[in-house]
């Protein structure tokens, strides 16, 4: 997992399919399986631990380095630094506080506080009575699917994600 400011995370909490789509890329130990309920089944992607959390939305993940720091990371490919600490020898968390701004108090996904980056540029994103006909992030060719759905041939940029945000 790389990001562009050297951020080294060390273990991945995974929503629910998230953990099924990494799991075709494990490469080592399975562990964790045990009968205590708390205990989250994990595996490891060459060093980087990855463990099932059920406080997460099925699609998301949160990314952990070292020292405790956490990013919330969307399947949009929107990306949350968040204001807590997270010890990565954690076992499960007890809620899902992470989806909460720490500065506005608001649901993450309708701040701009904590995030970080964004695949979708919220702002070159047609309504639905707009149409457009070059893609935002390329300029290229843009397939019409009607409402707010679109899509480029080139990039494969979409709109359709900006839905569940």
């Amino acid at each position: 997992m790389n990001f562009e400011d050297n951020f080294q995370p060390i273990k991945i909490l995974a929503g629910e399919r998230v953990f099924e789509l990494l799991a075709l890329r494990r490469t080592s130990n399975i562990f964790g399986i045990t009968e205590a309920p708390w205990a989250a089944a994990a595996f490891q992607i060459e060093a980087l631990v990855v463990q099932m959390e059920s406080h997460l939305n099925e699609w998301d993940a949160l990314a952990i380095d070292e020292t405790g720091k956490v990013r919330l990371i969307r399947h949009n490919m929107s990306i949350y630094d968040l204001q807590c600490k997270i010890p990565p020898d954690i076992t499960g968390l007890q809620s899902n506080f992470f989806y909460n701004c720490t500065l506005c108090n608001a649901h993450i996904f309708q701040c701009e506080h904590l995030r970080r980056q964004s695949h979708l540029d919220l702002s070159t994103t047609p309504t639905e009575s707009e149409s457009i006909s070059a893609c935002p992030e390329c300029s290229g060719k843009v397939q019409d699917l009607g409402g707010e759905m679109c899509f480029c041939l080139d990039c494969k940029w979409e709109s359709v994600a900006l839905r569940e945000l």
